[in-house]
């Protein structure tokens, strides 16, 4: 049980590591600004700011400049609430998709040539230990 523990430990840096590296220079937006677009990307629907402001653990107070600056540079778009008109929902604009599609190409790209760093059985027991660290994680969660 200790070693399974310290194994997950040891991959979550390991993971964040190679995602940030994949990562690097796919985008001239802030972290924030790109986690907000991404989020709204994974939703593909318009969300309500206190959905994004929950989703995102980020306070409310600091979304409005956030969403502002969004706005401005043409990736989202504000509208009424359809089921409460009290408040907002957020969409991404055509450019905030093409945006986002652009850059998960440049990550799948990155990917794709450290992955070339590899030889063909190298690429097969990496495919098979993701496929069953996902498997059995989310056999933990109880999916």
């Amino acid at each position: 049980m200790q070693q399974v523990s310290k194994e997950y430990l040891d991959l979550i840096p390991n993971l964040f590591k190679s995602f940030q590296r994949l990562n690097q220079k796919t985008s001239s937006l802030t972290h924030l600004q790109n986690q907000l677009l991404e989020y709204l990307f994974m939703y593909q629907q318009p969300l309500a700011i206190k959905q994004i402001s929950e989703g995102l653990n980020v306070p409310k107070q600091q979304m409005t400049d956030l969403l502002r600056r969004l706005f401005d540079q043409g990736y989202i778009t504000k509208k009424q609430n359809y089921h409460d008109k009290r408040s907002f929902v957020i969409e991404l604009t055509e450019e905030g998709k093409t945006t986002q599609q652009e850059k998960w190409s440049k990550i799948y790209q990155n990917f794709v040539d450290d992955l070339s760093k590899l030889d063909s059985e190298e690429q097969l027991d990496l495919q098979y230990a993701m496929h069953k660290v996902n498997v059995l994680l989310r056999k933990m969660e109880g999916r």
